[in-house]
């Protein structure tokens, strides 16, 4: 283009896209957004094509033209681009997913065009010098507060991973615990890992005014580490240092590095941090301690190393004894095993035990009190999960896991369906990224009905890169398309997810009948014939806990009452045996259950749950009543 010509620019909303300086600028003052630059062709290419609907391939084709990518780079492209807009979870404003097909930016775009003389005059303010140096200053938001990322591991060792991660842990664990300031859990700022996104949008997402990064390094038996603290709104550095250690100061590296960071917090934010610091390390066993962080790092995987997390545990404390931090991860990750399905060594009564462990070395650890929670709404004690859920959340509101332990556990499990939305909602403002808490989301809108907020954050969560086929993410997105009518894409999202022993007994066939049974009433006599002979091949008793639930929601779209009572009671007679109800139990509450809740049978399965003791006294589940000792539901 002449050095004279006009340029073109876009605006929408509240931004401005220059495409010759390859710029998104905010319309009121021209402050800069930075966008990695294959986000910025993302953006500039959808703001061209406004209003089109754009498949993947041809999105994928036009980014990245010369190299073949997978579909995730599209997603972690199109998920930071709505970060960068400002786009809360479940908002559309300028993207909208259209699930099977492709995305379509929505917002109302302007062209304008810039004369030359105006450019020329931007270029000479631009290169104006400043009058006057700039020092970098914390937002006024939330001003006290940090997010803590996960360091960097630049040992050479994948091994060393956790060690990394646990440079990071720690500090959360001994900042959070200085009075005045605010420090996101580990969850909330763990969800950033491995993702390339400006630590500026971290901290809105976060909405904390400084951020700290650093990365780590080893040389046999030293230790380097490297940090930074960054403030949240100018990118800029307010301190940084590097660190030389032998692995045998860790603690005090740890110390050391808290205290020069509440030093630079201290003169840079406004708010009282005068508190002192806590400096009792967490063990005397360095060794414990290793331990305790290689399990942190395993549970990232629960299904597939769940039982070596708790190995590491159980070395921990009996390395160290007092070590109320191993007891408590210990609480915590037998409470996940129940969650998950995972078989670990010993019982719900011992995960009990293990807890009043934890709590007599440490009462105020707000997560122990949230494990022994879940575990007691796994043995239907819902009148004691729910006290200790009360105790949790009072201890430490700011952990998005608890939050959504609290909701999908126990609200969802007893039908309280706006409190399990509520704490779901709740879970996801404290963690914006992390993938599990936005599919709660979702799935909490799926059981209330609310399609269209469900559809909204399980895009968003498939954008995080949620997989379309784990567990029970299939049937939330069927279950969506049926409402929308669309039974054939139902089918095929179902067929899509089948295990390979579905396949080898006609899964695929009989699933598509399934769907037609629901679309076609005229047909579903046939369809509960194929299913109920391809339950008997599979030898449901053997599946896993969501197949069954998966297999109970079909039965009660295609009137096959009774099967789906054999199915429930086959489950709670499966838990049984391990001492618990099962866990999760909000499926019962969706619409398409609604024939199940108004069975007579479901009184008989309301007690195996052992509800009727918590209705009374905290009420009836969502438009439900209680009447002469029974539910009924409308």
């Amino acid at each position: 283009m002449p050095e004279s010509a006009a340029k073109i620019n876009y605006e929408f909303n509240d931004f401005r896209l220059d495409p010759q300086q390859r710029l998104l600028l905010t319309r009121a003052g021209g402050r800069p957004i930075p966008l990695a630059p294959k986000v910025f062709e993302t953006l500039l290419y959808f703001v061209e094509r406004r209003g089109e609907l754009l498949d993947k391939p041809t999105l994928m084709k036009a980014i990245w033209p010369n190299i073949v990518v997978e579909e995730n780079s599209l997603n972690q492209n199109i998920s930071a681009l709505r970060r960068a807009l400002g786009e809360s979870p479940g908002e559309h404003r300028f993207i909208v997913t259209e699930p099977g097909r492709g995305y379509r930016f929505v917002a109302d775009v302007r062209t304008i065009t810039v004369p030359a003389s105006a450019q020329r005059a931007a270029a000479q303010v631009e290169a104006a010098p400043t009058a006057t140096a700039v020092t970098p200053s914390v937002t006024s938001a939330a001003r006290s507060s940090i997010a803590v990322l996960p360091f960097a591991n630049l040992t050479g060792d994948p091994a060393k991973e956790y060690f990394s991660d646990g440079m990071a842990e720690e500090l959360i664990h001994t900042l959070a615990r200085l009075p005045g300031l605010r420090v996101p859990a580990r969850t909330s700022s763990f969800a950033y890992k491995g993702r390339n996104i400006d630590v500026r949008q971290i901290a809105r997402d976060l909405q904390v005014a400084a951020v700290l990064e650093g990365s780590v390094r080893s040389a046999g038996e030293r230790i380097r580490v490297t940090a930074q603290l960054i403030d949240a709104e100018s990118g800029y550095h307010l301190w940084s240092q590097n660190y030389d250690r032998k692995f045998d100061d860790l603690f005090a590296l740890q110390d050391a590095l808290a205290t020069e960071i509440v030093r630079t917090l201290r003169s840079s934010l406004r708010g009282d941090l005068s508190g002192a610091l806590p400096h009792a390390p967490p063990t005397v066993d360095i060794e414990a301690y290793h331990l305790y962080l290689r399990s942190l790092d395993l549970s990232d995987n629960p299904i597939v190393n769940l039982p070596r997390a708790l190995g590491d545990l159980q070395r921990a404390v009996e390395r160290d004894p007092q070590f109320a931090r191993a007891h408590a991860a210990l609480t915590s990750l037998r409470s996940l095993a129940l969650v998950v399905g995972v078989s670990v060594p010993g019982t719900l009564a011992d995960a009990e035990k293990q807890a009043r462990q934890a709590l007599a070395l440490d009462a105020t650890h707000g997560a122990t009190y949230g494990a022994l929670g879940i575990i007691y709404a796994g043995q239907g004690r819902w009148l004691e999960a729910q006290e200790k859920f009360d105790i949790a959340l009072a201890r430490d509101d700011t952990d998005p896991q608890m939050h959504q332990a609290y909701g999908l556990h126990m609200a969802g499990s007893v039908g309280q369906l706006s409190r399990f939305l509520q704490a779901s909602l709740q879970a996801g403002r404290l963690a914006p990224a992390w993938i599990t808490g936005v599919m709660t989301i979702g799935v909490a809108y799926t059981v209330l009905g609310h399609t269209d907020e469900a559809r909204r954050f399980m895009d968003l969560a498939l954008d995080l890169g949620l997989g379309r086929t784990a567990g029970p993410v299939p049937d939330a997105l069927s279950t969506l398309a049926l409402r929308a009518g669309r039974h054939e894409d139902a089918a095929e999202i179902m067929v899509a997810a089948l295990p390979p022993n579905w396949r080898a007994v006609n899964g695929e066939e009989t699933v598509r009948s399934v769907f037609e049974g629901m679309a076609e009433p005229a047909r579903r006599s046939a369809a509960l014939e194929r299913l109920n002979r391809m339950c008997a091949d599979l030898h449901v008793q053997e599946a896993p806990e969501f197949v069954r639930r998966r297999l109970i929601v079909w039965y009660s779209r295609l009137g096959g009452l009774t099967e789906a009572f054999e199915l429930l009671n086959l489950s709670l007679d499966l838990f049984a045996k391990s001492g618990t109800i099962g866990t999760a139990w909000a499926f019962i509450w969706m619409p398409e259950l609604l024939p199940v809740r108004q069975d007579a049978r479901f009184q008989d399965l309301a007690r195996r749950l052992k509800l009727f003791d918590y209705w009374e006294k905290y009420g009836a589940p969502d438009n439900c009543e209680l009447r002469d000792g029974r539910l009924i539901c409308h």
